[in-house]
């Protein structure tokens, strides 16, 4: 459908991450700890809609203070550095992905609500083996980044007659012969692009096929978060539930069908909090 050269092509022509994003996921994969507050108020007070999202949440019930908080300063101090460049990459990178997907045949806000929720997902999963929660955070929000460069060469609902033709082969074998490259591959060229941290590039890449010789744990994290956010229905297009969990980086986390269903449930609840117990996990048989 369209050579190597033109996707590739495609790249140069997709927005760059944001300034305040570059800088914040630096701030991130450092640690975050030693963060002046008041560098951080100068890098998100450029931006009037992350502004207006760290007020929203400094003010929100979860943080169970009393008092209004008017102030980026204030809501800085209340949240601390991690929450708040969370909060700036949540925002930016949905405005990023906010129509990304089509050529998936997925609705609008669809991708950036995946992106999320396969954030929150990489974060917990974090927690529990060790790993970098920011690092794998900002991966998990990124993975499926490629997929801006797809739709810049392809037209809506371009991909349906790919799943519509897909036998035993992994789906993004399709994309390859389609495109020339897949949209892991697209988006770890974009990252690179975008002079990110080696680990968030590799973690991107082999979000569907972590390496096992040697083992990514940062890879097999972004991976296990990607299964965990189509399983709670999040970004279904057309490729929705054709990427199978990877048993060897599923071993390597030991991950137990509760302990998977229980993350998707919180991934859920964030997500889309009025959503039950009842019409949460879908079940893990269909992709493990």
């Amino acid at each position: 459908m369209a050579p190597l050269n033109d996707t590739i092509a495609a790249l140069d022509r997709l927005p760059a991450l944001p300034a305040t994003s570059m800088r914040l996921i630096s701030m991130l994969a450092g640690g975050g700890r030693d963060a002046d507050l008041r560098d951080v108020e100068c890098i998100v007070g450029h931006d009037e809609a992350v502004t207006a999202a760290v007020l929203r949440r400094a003010n929100s019930a979860a943080f169970g203070m009393r008092g209004r908080i008017a102030g980026l300063g204030d809501a800085i101090r209340r949240l601390g550095t991690r929450e708040l460049c969370r909060i700036a990459l949540e925002t930016q990178t949905s405005g990023m992905l906010a129509n990304a997907g089509r050529s998936y045949g997925l609705r609008r806000g669809a991708l950036s609500q995946s992106a999320l929720g396969g954030a929150i997902a990489a974060d917990q999963l974090a927690r529990l083996h060790g790993a970098n929660r920011e690092v794998a955070f900002v991966a998990a929000l990124l993975r499926d980044i490629g997929k801006l460069a797809i739709d810049a060469v392809a037209g809506p609902d371009a991909l349906e007659r790919i799943a519509a033709a897909a036998d035993t082969r992994p789906f993004l074998a399709y994309e390859r012969e389609a495109f020339g490259a897949d949209h892991a591959a697209l988006g770890a060229m974009l990252c690179e692009r975008w002079s990110l941290p080696s680990e968030i590039v590799g973690a991107v890449r082999g979000h569907h096929e972590p390496p096992s010789n040697p083992a990514e744990p940062l890879t097999d994290v972004v991976h296990a978060a990607d299964c965990i956010a189509r399983w709670a229905g999040l970004g279904l297009g057309c490729d929705g539930l054709m990427y199978p969990f990877d048993a060897a980086a599923r071993e390597r986390l030991g991950l137990s069908r509760d302990a998977l269903e229980a993350i998707v449930a919180d991934v859920l609840a964030a997500i889309a909090p009025d959503h039950t117990a009842a019409n949460s996990p879908l079940p893990l048989r269909r992709t493990a």
